[in-house]
């Protein structure tokens, strides 16, 4: 069997399924994602949402988002315009097929470290952001893999 990868990179593919958004369209609201539409601007909310006490204990004011962006290299409004998503399309006699479509907890099955983690005694123990990238971890408590 032949299987073709492509890269969505410098297309509109990813605005065409509603994974990407642009800035106009963060601002206005009624974006469509995961297969539901939200009348109003998700960002404030993911932006004020995730913090938690136990998050600012460790990173002060700085939520989950801003610190994902950070880690990036972008400000927490322009992470929010990505959004993790995984179509699969199949050619058969020269017509294209859209096959399959999941969005954020679905691509869980391809990020290995999910696997490993929801079968540990306490899953993954989500308490905002637990991993860190290997050069990232310094003393142990400090908020990444909690007891």
């Amino acid at each position: 069997m032949d299987v073709s990868l492509a890269s969505s990179f410098g297309s509109d593919f990813n605005h065409d399924f509603n994974v990407s958004i642009t800035e106009e369209q963060q601002h206005a609201g009624g974006i469509e994602y995961n297969y539901r539409r939200d009348e109003k601007d998700d960002t404030e909310r993911a932006l004020e949402g995730q913090r938690t006490a136990e998050w600012s204990s460790v990173y002060g004011d700085e939520g989950p988002v801003a610190r994902f962006a950070a880690m990036c290299g972008t400000d927490a409004r322009t992470y929010l315009r990505d959004r993790p998503g995984m179509r699969a399309f199949v050619l058969e006699d020269g017509v294209v097929y859209h096959t399959y479509s999941t969005y954020a907890r679905g691509l869980d099955g391809l990020w290995g470290m999910y696997q490993w983690l929801d079968r540990a005694p306490r899953g993954r123990n989500e308490t905002g952001v637990w991993w860190r990238r290997h050069d990232e971890y310094g003393n142990p408590g400090t908020g990444c893999c909690h007891d």
